[in-house]
């Protein structure tokens, strides 16, 4: 498949760089898996309300995104940018590529998608990045990679760490520590000791990228209905 490599990372972001996230309780348990049929470039969509029309009763997402029997699509440990990723489904290539990230994350569009994690007590809001090279009036795969990404690498601050009890802000902590000391260049290893502690290091070394299944009947306690909602499950890097 022709395609050029799209570049994720958002590496002109000054260090003290970080965004405030909702912190919710995250369900717990893996989500029943429904059937998947392939994704299509080109859906039409309507553009009317918050989601692309009523959400449909059967919602699939993006076979480079889905989670399925164990399988992670991508070979993506997330604390590298996703163009760092290697493909696992021989339909696509190898490597990320620009006429693949810009196709829909789900079928049908959604102009909204809120990914949570039983590992991380915030949630993440994916919506359309301006002005990026795959960016769609809709919620694509390169939308989903690179806010992932980029809200996974936002700083923390001392309250946020201070809802984990003290076992699990010690194994957060030596996370960090473990994380920087892997930076090879001594310039670029201090300037990531000296970021701090970065959700990333909340996953501890679950950073391996399993993919995203669909939370059931959305959370309608927070107005998002179903499809609205997908889980994203993580496994040792």
């Amino acid at each position: 498949m022709p395609g050029r490599r799209v570049h994720f990372a958002d590496e002109t972001a000054p260090p003290s760089e970080s965004r405030s996230g909702s912190t919710h309780p995250t369900p717990t348990g893996h989500t029943p898996r429904r059937p998947r049929r392939p994704m299509r470039a080109g859906v039409a969509v309507s553009l009317s309300g918050p989601y692309l029309g009523t959400p449909p009763a059967q919602i699939i997402l993006h076979p480079l995104l889905a989670a399925t029997n164990g399988d992670a699509p991508l070979d993506w440990d997330m604390s590298l940018p996703a163009e760092a990723s290697r493909v696992h489904l021989a339909r696509y290539p190898p490597q990320l590529v620009d006429t693949v990230v810009c196709q829909p994350a789900t079928n049908p569009a959604m102009q909204c998608v809120t990914i949570i994690c039983t590992h991380l007590p915030w949630t993440i809001t994916v919506t359309p990045t301006p002005s990026a090279t795959w960016t769609a009036p809709y919620v694509t795969v390169g939308d989903v990679l690179h806010t992932l990404y980029h809200t996974l690498h936002l700083g923390v601050t001392s309250a946020e760490l201070g809802v984990l009890d003290a076992p699990r802000q010690r194994r957060v902590t030596a996370t960090y520590i473990g994380r920087y000391r892997r930076v090879v260049d001594p310039c670029k290893r201090d300037w990531e000791k000296a970021k701090r502690i970065k959700r990333i290091d909340f996953l501890c070394d679950r950073r391996a990228f399993l993919g995203i299944l669909l939370v059931e009947g959305g959370i309608p306690s927070r107005g998002l209905p179903h499809g609205a909602v997908w889980l994203l499950h993580t496994l040792a890097a």
